[in-house]
């Protein structure tokens, strides 16, 4: 056995940061979890060892041994015992490493409320402030360090001793589009030695604390329009509510919010409960009148994330009462939470009101939202007495959660293990409960399965669990009931097993196209008996409401297997789709998977922090601009004919300091139609009943949809656009010039095909193909005002100026994520540190490909030309053979992409062969 170790890290002190207290480390399946209180909790990953060009090692396992102890597996039986102690350290012992690895690299995220008054510090380089607006540069810090140190509002700090001479970067991820900070470093190691530490602690500050959260829940510092001054508004507003929802005028609809002799118009029939018909190619949601019902939910119907965690920070509050006062209802009534918890939201319902009922609270809710065109309670919303009262229908979730029925799959977000024969008897014992008293509910539209499962993680993490999950054995008999003999098996994944026996503890690496479509029949398998599973034991307790699918994450929605399996047992399926411009053509990718199932968008939300103090996801301007969106969303929804509902995320702003069970590391957005004084956002309101007023005129064809002008609610992709690439004239030279070249016209690639950036000023590209038996010949000319800077190597050539080429030979008219024989070709236009200018993304191994780049003239662009053999493609090309291709040109400025123009699709391409354009072969 091979053993190596990083470098010792010797804990100083010195200038960086003050003695403090060591942070609670514990291991977790995740990593390394750090817990600093009220500073928040972070996780460093476990390794990922970096064994030369190409994607480093991700672990394919590990076992947690207590809180302080964790074996992480590697393919090739690589391992690492992760040890954390008493004083902070974190220790790292290696055996069997690849030979060919050089370095490690270790990750965490940084919480995006380090925006508010939080610094960071490298070395002993002065601290710097995090960027409240996004940078111009994603990239904050890169170079060499062994320190690194964040501080908070409050002046509490956290400090991290790393191995020596480590790279570290520190990055700011809204340049994707996700609102958070991520650290990495990547240390070198010493064969020589055993032992690497990374040591963390943490100092309490000077004591001096920011005051964030005014009386009345507001951002203390920030002003907006409608912000609350005094309690004397509060109890103006009470007056003056009355008028203002008394002003907005609905059309007529049916007890369940659907439009009155709908039935009879389109021929629709009436069950006495909500279900779904399909009309001249038209789906509907049919209520228990029997009329068509679009349903406009709205979630977290009631106080939920506007209640805040409080414990240990209270400093941060300008106002709080004490438990026991006339504030008392608004701490969590849940006795575990109970004073530790607290909702800004029901003390101003208190000051408003004079007291807080949740009953009369709901009933004003279902008032105003019905005035606005709203028709029924979304998930994750309790049921009252004022639901069955008014009439307002709403939606259920099932009782799947893992701990009710069996736990959690390691590394699996949610899901069950189907094979498991305890789960049948407890999901049994759980539908009894929830199910069966509401199987006669008109009210009820539905359930929904689950929210957000990791189904595309199934090929992933199943391989790499031990014996003793039912799943993992399930695996290794379809294994041998397919190869018969261990041999067999070894060679079609290139496997070094003993036996099938050995198997069931032993993490195998899925790493050729065989293994990898194994995986995919049995990722088949499992979602089938998920869904089978499920499907049997609720209609043994409700035979009359529906199942609307699992709230899926686009990215795990992308699967024609899984689509058209869930289909097979829900009535619909549902989506979380957040987006700006609502992409068609990707929804109906999705409908046809899933054999032309309706489906409702269950989840979304754009927010103003200019209007409401408050951050959010996918952000707007204005309120206004928030109900332009809201517009836009829901008629285009509504005009594909298949989406039968949306629902909004949420009712009421999330507290201003996070929501309470994430606890110092909440979502903290302006996600409500109400804020934390229950003051409505009247801009935003008055376009969005707009919008639900004129809905059936959109589903009925009878106006077409609103469509906002805005270029970012117009979805790029869907163009798959053709080219021809002729066969070479003979040898085609690399030298900036055309002369060698078949005389083909070039394809261009304009400013307005950005996929990413915040303009195309300057940046444009044009291309030319040709191929021969050997190779694939790539010339392209770029303007870019910034030329040929690109710092990156291996697979992080993307991240600045060079080419990116998406090649799929196989399954042509296959649309959805990457095929294992699909590639991404990375080329740079820049001086990569290691030599070389190319990476095969999704390539098994890495075939050499040759680049040049010579500068036009004007210094005001390049030409980029390149050799790609087909090996490194993965097939043998044929005359009049038509492939899938794209071709992407990244900008940087030498720290990092600002900037991506396609040639056809979009800038999912890289994980979406959909939109790739298509390309053949002439000779």
């Amino acid at each position: 056995m091979a053993l190596f170790c990083l470098l010792a890290v010797m804990v100083s002190s010195l200038a960086f940061a003050a003695p403090g207290r060591a942070a609670t480390l514990t291991a977790t399946n995740a990593g390394i979890r750090i817990d600093a209180g009220t500073f928040g909790s972070f996780v460093l990953t476990y390794p990922m060892l970096n064994v030369g060009p190409g994607d480093p090692l991700k672990p394919v396992g590990q076992t947690v041994e207590g809180d302080h102890k964790a074996t992480v597996k590697y393919a090739g039986d690589a391992r690492v015992e992760v040890l954390v102690g008493a004083d902070g350290a974190i220790t790292y012992r290696f055996a069997n490493p690849p030979a060919a690895m050089k370095s490690y690299r270790i990750e965490m995220l940084i919480d995006f409320g380090f925006t508010e008054g939080g610094t960071w510090r490298m070395g002993e380089e002065k601290p710097l402030d995090f960027p409240k607006a996004k940078p111009p540069k994603p990239h904050l810090f890169q170079g060499n360090q062994s320190r690194f140190a964040l501080t908070n509002f409050e002046g509490k700090s956290l400090s991290f001793e790393i191995p020596a001479f480590s790279y570290a970067q520190l990055t700011d991820n809204r340049e994707w589009n996700w609102k958070i900070f991520n650290w990495m470093f990547i240390a070198n190691f010493d064969k020589n030695s055993p032992v690497g530490v990374v040591k963390v602690s943490q100092s309490a500050g000077d004591g001096k604390t920011i005051k964030v959260v005014d009386r009345f829940g507001q951002d203390r510092a920030q002003d907006f329009p409608g912000k609350v001054k005094s309690e004397a508004e509060l109890k103006q507003d009470a007056a003056r509510d009355e008028s203002y929802y008394a002003s907005f005028h609905p059309p007529l609809r049916d007890t369940y919010g659907g439009l009155p002799q709908s039935r009879a118009l389109l021929g629709l029939k009436s069950t006495g409960f909500f279900h779904v018909e399909k009309k001249e190619k038209r789906w509907f949601l049919v209520d228990p009148e029997g009329n068509a019902c679009f349903h406009m939910g709205i979630c977290g119907f009631q106080p939920s994330d506007d209640y805040t965690y409080i414990k240990g920070r209270e400093q941060q509050y300008e106002w709080l009462p004490p438990y026991e006062s006339e504030y008392k209802p608004a701490f969590s009534a849940d006795p575990y939470w109970s004073r530790d918890v607290f909702s800004f939201y029901v003390a101003n319902q208190i000051r408003k009101y004079g007291h807080y009922d949740p009953e009369d609270l709901q009933k004003r809710m279902i008032h105003r939202v019905r005035q606005i065109g709203f028709n029924a309670v979304g998930a994750f919303s309790g049921v009252s007495k004022a639901d069955h009262e008014a009439k307002f229908p709403w939606t259920s979730i099932l009782p799947l959660n893992t701990g009710s029925v069996g736990g959690q799959i390691v590394g699996l977000r949610g899901l069950f293990d189907p094979f498991d024969p305890a789960v049948v008897g407890k999901m049994n014992a759980q539908f009894a409960r929830v199910v069966a008293p509401d199987a006669d509910q008109p009210l009820l539209v539905g359930y929904f399965l689950d929210n957000e499962q990791a189904f595309e993680d199934i090929p992933r993490v199943i391989p790499g669990l031990k014996g003793s999950q039912p799943a993992k054995r399930e695996l290794v008999r379809m294994l041998e009931a397919k190869y018969k003999t261990i041999a067999a098996f070894d060679m079609a994944w290139e496997a070094k097993a003993d036996s099938f026996d050995a198997l069931g503890d032993a993490p195998i690496a899925v790493t050729t196209k065989a293994a990898a479509a194994d995986m995919e029949a049995y990722t088949g398998r499992f979602i089938e008996a998920y869904y089978r599973l499920i499907q049997e034991t609720f209609r043994k307790y409700d035979k009359h409401h529906m199942l609307l699918g699992n709230r899926w994450q686009p990215g795990t929605a992308n699967s024609e297997q899984l689509c058209r399996i869930a289909g097979k047992y829900c009535e619909m399926l549902s989506l979380n789709y957040y987006t700006y411009g609502v992409d068609k053509s990707f929804l109906q990718r999705l409908y046809d998977w899933s054999g032309e199932k309706p489906f409702m968008l269950s989840e979304f939300y754009w927010a103003s922090p200019a209007e409401s103090g408050l951050p959010g996801g996918s952000e707007v301007k204005t309120q206004r601009e928030r109900g332009l969106a809201y517009h836009n969303y829901v008629d285009q929804a509504a005009s594909t004919g298949f989406v039968v509902g949306i629902e909004w995320f949420i009712l009421i702003d999330q507290a201003r300091t996070g929501r309470w069970f994430e606890q110092y590391n909440g979502e903290k957005a302006n996600t409500g139609l109400f804020s934390v004084t229950d003051r409505p956002y009247k801009d935003f309101l008055t376009e969005a009943s707009t919008a639900n007023y004129g809905i059936y005129d959109v589903l009925l064809g009878r106006r077409p949809a609103f469509a906002w002008a805005d270029p970012r609610f117009q979805p790029k992709g869907a163009g798959q656009k053709s080219v021809s690439i002729p066969h070479a004239l003979g040898p085609t030279k690399l030298d900036g010039k055309r002369d060698s070249w078949p005389g083909n016209p070039p394809e261009t690639v304009g400013s307005s095909r950005l996929v990413q950036g915040a303009d195309g000023a300057g940046f444009d590209g044009s291309f030319r193909l040709c191929w021969d038996e050997q190779n694939l010949y790539l010339h392209v000319q770029v303007n870019d005002p910034t030329p040929m800077r690109n710092p990156q190597k291996g697979a992080d050539l993307w991240n600045g100026d060079g080419v990116e080429l998406f090649v799929g030979w196989e399954s042509t008219e296959k649309g959805g994520p990457l095929l294992f024989t699909d590639r991404q070709v990375l080329l740079s236009a820049g001086n990569p540190p290691d030599g070389k200018a190319f990476y095969v993304n999704h390539a098994p191994t890495q075939t050499p490909c040759q680049v040049a780049v010579t500068p036009t003239v004007d210094r005001h662009g390049y030409i980029l030309e390149a050799v790609i053999p087909f090996a490194a493609l993965g097939f043998t090309p044929q005359p009049g053979q038509t492939i899938r291709f794209d071709l992407a040109i990244d900008d940087g400025n030498g720290d990092g992409r600002q900037r991506q123009l396609m040639w056809s699709g979009a800038a999912r391409n890289s994980a979406d062969r959909t939109d790739w354009g298509r390309a053949k072969l002439v000779k």
